[in-house]
């Protein structure tokens, strides 16, 4: 069972918009990154939340 609250998928969601408004900007307006890129971005957020090295 997942202990993601509503907090958590808001903040991933808007995660997820700044990364297309980034792509989007320096790759034109039509660019529509593959739903595997959005998984890597997902995957990688996950891995620096559960970091060792993660002081909190």
């Amino acid at each position: 069972m997942s202990d993601r609250t509503a907090a958590d998928l808001e903040r991933e969601l808007a995660m997820l918009a700044y990364v297309r408004d980034r792509l989007r900007a320096s790759e034109g307006e039509d660019f529509r990154p593959p739903t595997t890129s959005v998984d890597q971005v997902l995957d990688e957020l996950n891995s620096l939340e559960h970091s060792p090295w993660d002081p909190t």
